[in-house]
């Protein structure tokens, strides 16, 4: 996989999961930690996956969006909904929480 420290790569992303769940459902922050973060871990083979594409120039920039956002549908935001966060909230959070593993691997 190149130069690419995939476990670093995934500690990012664990620590920016958790400021965005903190900044962005305060109310909700522990649930959607634990949420983000078993996204993370679901994803994990994908985004190992990606980034070893992504490097070898086999994958874009769009490509990435969109194998990462055909992802969403998939996700269930079980500790959000069970703790009473709104659906469209909880949309916007899985939103937030794609958006971020796209941002983060895309600047690599």
């Amino acid at each position: 996989m190149g130069n690419i420290d995939f476990q670093a790569l995934l500690a990012t992303l664990k620590d920016e999961v958790i400021k965005l769940a903190t900044s962005s459902v305060q109310s909700y922050a522990n649930e959607a930690k634990i949420d983000g973060l078993k996204l993370l871990a679901s994803l994990q083979t994908d985004i190992k996956n990606w980034t070893a594409e992504l490097v070898a120039g086999n994958l874009s920039a769009d490509d990435l969006q969109f194998l990462v956002m055909a992802k969403k549908e998939l996700i269930e935001m079980n500790a959000l909904k069970q703790a009473g966060l709104g659906l469209i909230k909880v949309d916007e959070f899985k939103n937030s929480l794609l958006q971020l593993v796209v941002k983060t691997l895309t600047s690599l």
